[in-house]
């Protein structure tokens, strides 16, 4: 049994994107908002939830996140609060997605989508290599191999 854990890139990609989204709506609120106690109430509430996504759920969520995979099926392992275990054996894929971002191999923004009868799996914040692996185990080899620029 093979383990694949989410890339840390995805990990610092999510906590800036997180941030300039904060910046946006706090600057949106201040700019279109004309009364000022409104303005800080929104503004604290914008930016606590920011800070605890950030310094606490993001990196307990990515420290959850693990894969494992075998012959046979793969097992996606996540929940912060919540444990959940979603399983999908290799035969009963009826095909795959592949989404990567510009720029994944620095990002970390690269998902599998397996889809089966009744349901999907989502392989979320993989390493290239991590999803190239994973889709040969598959038996898919339309994807192809990572070359790693410098």
């Amino acid at each position: 049994m093979k383990q694949y854990k989410p890339d840390k890139n995805g990990l610092v990609t999510i906590k800036i994107l997180t941030a300039v989204v904060t910046v946006v709506l706090i600057t949106a609120v201040r700019l279109y908002l004309p009364v000022t106690s409104l303005n800080i109430i929104i503004s604290s509430a914008i930016l606590a939830v920011a800070v605890f996504a950030i310094f606490i759920y993001l990196p307990l969520y990515f420290k959850s996140l693990r894969y494992e995979s075998s012959d046979e099926e793969i097992t996606r392992v996540s929940g912060v609060f919540i444990k959940r275990h979603q399983s999908v054996r290799y035969d009963t894929v009826q095909y795959t997605t592949v989404v990567s971002m510009p720029f994944s191999q620095y990002t970390g923004l690269n998902f599998l989508i397996f889809f089966v009868y009744g349901g999907q799996l989502t392989l979320l914040f993989l390493s290239q290599s991590d999803a190239v692996e994973i889709l040969h185990r598959t038996g898919n080899s339309d994807m192809p191999e990572v070359r790693n620029v410098p």
